[in-house]
Formats: C-alpha cells, sequence, structure tokens
C-alpha cells in the first residue's frame, strides 16, 4: 500500500469511518478507482503484479498440474494476511504441500484484494471464505458502546487481561491503536485515546462474532497464518484457537529460505514463534552436545552477520562496517576502563510486547525508564542501540522526522550525560561489532539476548515471552527488580558455564533445528531503495512439476509435521547429518 493513501486509511481509521465503508462495499471501490485514476504509483504497482502473474501462471500450473485437491473432510484455511505477490505465493506453496498430504487448503481472505484469487487460482487453492461476508451477517449492536471498565479508565494491565469468548480482544485493540498510530505513544491517560480504544473494542469484539460464525461453519481441521497480531487476522486466530481449532504460525527466521513453524492453542497462545515448547525444551536438554555443535552454532553466527544474511537483512548491512572492540569504543566515545552495558531497543509497536508478560506498560516505557536508570549510574559506559529494522521500516512508512525513540527519551530525559550513549539505527557500525564490547546486554523479549547470552554475556531481560526463566538469564518479577538491577549492573555476576551451555542449546535449537528450510523455492529480495515495489520480495520455483515437489524433502518434511501433534518443528533430518 503506497504511503498517500495508508495516510488517508489511517485518518479513516480515526474517524471509525473504514469499517462502515467496508460494510457497505463503498470504500475499496472508491478507493481503487481513485487511486488507479490519479495515483501514477498505483497504476504502476498494478502493471507490475500483472507482469508477474503472466510470467508465474505456466510455471505453477505446471506444479499443480497432478497435485491432488485434498480431502473435502480435511480442510485447512490458509488465513491470507499478506497483501502481496510473496505473501500469497508462500500460502500456495504451504498449500501445494498440503495436499500431498491430503489435506484440501481453503483460502480465508480478509479483505477483497484482487490478485489474491487470481494467484490461488493458479496455484490449485479453489475454495475460498470471506471475512467480510461474515462480517455483514453480525447483527449491528445500537445499544450503548461495549465497556467492560465500569471504575472508567483501564490500565495496561487490565487490558491485557481482557478477553471476550476466550480472545484476548484487549490485547488486540491495543495492537491496532499502536500499529495505526505508531508514531505516538498509546496514552491511556489521554481523553481521545481512551475515546478511541472503546470504539475500537467494539469493532474488535464484532470481529470476534464473525469469526466464531465463519468457525463454526466451515470447522476446519487447522489453520495456518503469517501475522496474527492485528485485526481482522488475531480475531480470527483468537477464534480458531478458542473453538479447540489448532493454528499454525509460520514466520521468518534468520536464514533467507527458512521458516519458524510453532502449532498454537489456547494454553500458549501468548508465547513467541521463537519459544520452546517444554517438550522440545526438554529434548534440546538432554540431546547430546560436544565442541562440534558449539562451533557450528557460533559459526553460522558470525558467517551471517559477516554476510548480511542474519534475518535476511542483507542489504541493511551494506553501509555497515564490522569493527574491532577499539574501533567501536573510540567512535562512541566509550571509557576503556570501565565495562559497558549496551540497552537494545525494541521497535516500539511491535505485537511482539503482546507476546508472554511485560513488567513495563509498553516499550516506550521500559526504554525510558531503563534509560533513566542508567544516567544514574556512571559506574558502566552506556549504550542505547535502536534497533535496526527502523531503516527500511520508517522508510516503508514514508517517515522521516525524529524517531520516537529518540524523541520519547529526549522529552523525559534531556541531555544524555556523558556517559549514556545514543546510537542511532543507521549507524555504520554492524550489529555483530557490539558482541565485542558488551559487558551485559539489557532487552525485553529480543533475539539479541539469545545472541548474547551465547557470547556469555549476562542478559536482563524484562518479560516473558522468548527464553526468560530457562536458566541463562537474569529475570526480574517487577520493575522495580529490574530497575534495581540497571542500577547496580556492575554487580551482576558473570555467566557460568553451565548457563552460557543452555544458552547455546537453546540458540542451536532455534537457529538450526528450528527452521523448515524451503529449498523447492526459493525467495529473492530487492536492494534496500526498492522498499514498497510490489515484487520487492518475490519466490522462484527452482523445480518444474508437481512428481518433483511430492519427492522434495521440504514438502514431506512440512506436510508430516502438519499431520503430527508435535507444537515445534525441528529439522531432525539436519540434527542427524550435523552428527
Amino acid at each position: 500500500m503506497n504511503t498517500r493513501y495508508q495516510q488517508l486509511k489511517e485518518i479513516a481509521d480515526q474517524m471509525g469511518l473504514t469499517e462502515l465503508l467496508d460494510r457497505v462495499g463503498v470504500a475499496q471501490l472508491l478507493g481503487k478507482s481513485v487511486r488507479f485514476c490519479l495515483d501514477r504509483e498505483e497504476r504502476d504497482r498494478h502493471r507490475e503484479i500483472k507482469q508477474d502473474y503472466s510470467s508465474s501462471r505456466q510455471v505453477f500450473q505446471q506444479l499443480n498440474e497432478d497435485a491432488p485437491e485434498g480431502s473435502p473432510s480435511a480442510p485447512v484455511w490458509l488465513i491470507g494476511s499478506m497483501n502481496t505477490v510473496w505473501g500469497v505465493k508462500l500460502e500456495s506453496i504451504l498449500g501445494l504441500a498440503m495436499r500431498l498430504k491430503g489435506f484440501r487448503p481453503v483460502a480465508v481472505c480478509p479483505d477483497s484484494w484482487e490478485w489474491r484469487a487470481k494467484y490461488h487460482a493458479i496455484c490449485g487453492v479453489l475454495e475460498s471464505l470471506h471475512f467480510r461476508t461474515f462480517l455483514r451477517l453480525t447483527p449491528e449492536d445500537h445499544s450503548e458502546p461495549w465497556w467492560p471498565f465500569p471504575g472508567g479508565r483501564p490500565c495496561m494491565r487490565d487490558l491485557m487481561r481482557l478477553t471476550y469468548h476466550d480472545v484476548d480482544i484487549g490485547r488486540i485493540a491495543v495492537s491496532n491503536l499502536m500499529y495505526r498510530k505508531k508514531f505516538s505513544k498509546f496514552d491511556l491517560t489521554d481523553d481521545t485515546t481512551v475515546a478511541e480504544l472503546r470504539v475500537e473494542l467494539q469493532c474488535v469484539r464484532r470481529r470476534v462474532q464473525a469469526a466464531e460464525k465463519m468457525v463454526q461453519e466451515s470447522r476446519p481441521l487447522m489453520a495456518l497464518i503469517l501475522e496474527k497480531g492485528v485485526s481482522p487476522f488475531a480475531e480470527i486466530f483468537g477464534a480458531c484457537i478458542a473453538n479447540g481449532v489448532p493454528v499454525v504460525q509460520y514466520v521468518g527466521s534468520q536464514e533467507i529460505n527458512g521458516y519458524i513453524l510453532k502449532r498454537y492453542s489456547l494454553k500458549n497462545r501468548h508465547e513467541h514463534p521463537f519459544s520452546l515448547d517444554h517438550s522440545t525444551w526438554t529434548y534440546v536438554k538432554d540431546m547430546p552436545w560436544g565442541e562440534e555443535q558449539e562451533q557450528g552454532l557460533l559459526t553460522e553466527l558470525e558467517d551471517s552477520y559477516r554476510q548480511g544474511t542474519w534475518f535476511n537483512r542483507r542489504f541493511l548491512h551494506d553501509d555497515k562496517q564490522i569493527k574491532s572492540p577499539d574501533v567501536v569504543r573510540r567512535q562512541l566515545g566509550l571509557d576503556p576502563e570501565k565495562k559497558t552495558a549496551v540497552v537494545f531497543s525494541h521497535v516500539l509497536w511491535d505485537a511482539t510486547i503482546f507476546y508472554g508478560e511485560g513488567i513495563f506498560d509498553d516499550y516506550e516505557t521500559w526504554l525510558v525508564e531503563t534509560v533513566a536508570a542508567a544516567c544514574q549510574n556512571s559506574s558502566v559506559n552506556w549504550v542505547v542501540k535502536l534497533h535496526p529494522d527502523l531503516v527500511w521500516k520508517l522508510k516503508y512508512e514514508g517517515f522521516t522526522g525524529e524517531l520516537r525513540d529518540s524523541f520519547a527519551i529526549r522529552s523525559k530525559i534531556g541531555r544524555l550525560p556523558d556517559h549514556v550513549k545514543l546510537v542511532h539505527p543507521e549507524t555504520d557500525i554492524s550489529t555483530f561489532s557490539f558482541f565485542g564490547i558488551t559487558d551485559y546486554c539489557l532487552t525485553v523479549r529480543g533475539t539479541i539476548g539469545i545472541e548474547m547470552a551465547c557470547m556469555g554475556v549476562p542478559v536482563l531481560t524484562a518479560g516473558t515471552g522468548r527464553y526468560s526463566h530457562l536458566g541463562f538469564t537474569v529475570d526480574s518479577d517487577s520493575a522495580e527488580q529490574y530497575l534495581d538491577r540497571v542500577k547496580f549492573i556492575q554487580d551482576t555476576p558473570n555467566m557460568s558455564p553451565d548457563s552460557i551451555e543452555l544458552a547455546r542449546r537453546f540458540a542451536y535449537s532455534l537457529f538450526r533445528l528450528r527452521p523448515w528450510r524451503m529449498k523447492s523455492f526459493e525467495m529473492v529480495k530487492l536492494p534496500l531503495d526498492k522498499t514498497g515495489h510490489p515484487l520487492e520480495r518475490n519466490f522462484i520455483p527452482h523445480l518444474g512439476h508437481t512428481r518433483e515437489f511430492a519427492k522434495a524433502a521440504d514438502a514431506t518434511q512440512f506436510a508430516a509435521w502438519l499431520a503430527s501433534d508435535r507444537v515445534d518443528f525441528l529439522d531432525l533430518e539436519f540434527w542427524t547429518q550435523c552428527r
């Protein structure tokens, strides 16, 4: 979606008009016609997608030529969460693998994006459900706006615990508002924010009712989803697991063509996809371990950073340099006689805030409170490193103003003392360079905490959801306990050899065993300056017929795991090969 249209949509969202217009079918029709007639960028996008569709048609039709349709008694939902060419192609690839195991893919369409049905048709996904149809069937509630807080103004903890028919509608509403207003703080002391929250909760509850109708009518065996943090995907996800339908989330791993697969139920719905199920963690702690596994993990970590392939950030590393610890200290103005603590900031509006439980209301509060405590502790150097993904996220949004992170620090704290340094996302220092200078790592639940712990760096967490409380991090039960540790961080003991081994076992399982490696298709990505291009990501097949895919290791692995009851996908063939 281009920036200008996104801005118009946000205005409509803020005015509460989007859902009304969507229900009568006017917004999509008017929006499309206006964009197409007046916006050259929109016409260019249409042309690029049309060309890709034409070139992909014969290839994908041939791939699906002899594939079984799947049993009508084994429907599996493909919940479409990305209106992108690569997103719908990925759905179709997974759908093809499912059909080879007898499952019947059913596309769940959250909106009327015209290309979804076209790509699905050439990829053999022929059945579909349209969420808007069920939304229209949900009766309007013309009574007073539903407000479950008789005291008036809720706190964030109230919203995190708010459910409706076992669906986390409080988290969904906050996630929607945070994403919609990503460049300003979500402030529950502000009357306008509370008024918007009232409307949003009403809308979320209604979408839950629509999702429930869809589940009851179609009753899938399971569902697959990429994004489950914002509407309407979050409501569909919630309605599925609340009604006993397991949902598999597939998300990108640190490998360009690897995906983390996790099966969700009502019990584990708040866990991050990178977390390990109890059974997986038990297996990982008991598996044989030695120098070969440790070196394989550490070598992959370093090589991936040096090659710029870590988490598919190849083009984000183009202007980054891996520098020696002495060079980094000089560039940042750090005292070489002191130890260094690094605060690794999150993307403030990221939906990962809703995985697990946080001891602060949000990432911004955590960041400001952590920096404020750091200002009081000059016994160590402090580095506040803003998230590198902001480079492309802000480019995608067309945002050029002051970062919300630095604005929050400046407005709440003021000028930082000399022992606290703020490092912006566009720094030329590679993230890998920070491994050489970091003596203490601070994060809520970021992946960097796993990496640092592998290097023997003590990690202070401020929330659960990924890897806390497993024996290799310093976890706090309250904000007060955490901030006290920050103020005296130099007293934090070194990691023991046993805790370092636990961290490396966890990292090995996540980075080496958890990815499902798709080799039959390759994702290609355009350079950073092409961010927003309709084909900035795309898939290229490396085979030509269904028979080849049916015999391919990636297809058989995925289908076999899908048919099992295991929570986490583990590539045990990879483990066997490494041994």
